[in-house]
């Protein structure tokens, strides 16, 4: 009996050893860790807010985009699941550094490969709720030139089951 309790007494001083290994060292609980990285304004991002409640914040790889002519404009971002497709067109006015919404802006949100994480394209157009609404695109332009657009996004997006999206963030393309 002494011999078992003799273990027990062994096993439960290895075991306080360990939890207090693990103590919190960090000067203030609850700070947090300084090494993040901090977004700048020119930073490029994309949050998708989903109808069942779960958020997709996009960690932008690749930006693409250009001035096709003075009235049309596109920017892509990308990481290696999504792409997120803004498109302006203007028709017949030249673009500026201002808002632009429907229908002269519109975007796309879609998988790039097979295991990415929407199961549907989602749109501001084409495809609507169940009661037959389109969604919505408002884009600012912030600063344009022949090699650079800077901005931002928002919309509500759809996919072709009337699934709804939410999406804002922010683009910054260069050219090459």
């Amino acid at each position: 009996m002494m011999f078992k309790i003799r273990h027990l007494w062994l096993i439960l001083g290895v075991l306080g050893m360990l939890l207090l290994s693990c103590k919190d060292t960090s000067e203030h609980k609850g700070a947090t860790d300084q090494t993040t990285k901090t977004k700048d304004k020119s930073d490029a991002y994309a949050s998708i807010h989903l109808d069942d409640g779960s958020t997709i914040d996009l960690d932008v790889r690749r930006q693409s985009g250009k001035v096709s002519s003075s009235t049309s404009l596109t920017a892509n971002l990308s990481d290696y699941g999504l792409i997120v497709m803004l498109r302006l067109k203007t028709h017949d006015q030249p673009i500026k550094e201002k808002d632009y919404t429907n229908p002269e802006a519109d975007m796309t949100i879609k998988n790039v490969t097979k295991d990415g994480p929407l199961d549907e394209e989602y749109r501001s157009y084409y495809y609507t709720d169940a009661d037959g609404k389109e969604g919505s695109t408002k884009i600012t332009i912030t600063e344009l030139s022949e090699d650079h657009s800077e901005g931002s996004f928002s919309g509500t997006l759809y996919s072709k089951s009337h699934r709804k999206m939410t999406v804002e963030g922010k683009f910054n393309t260069k050219k090459k």
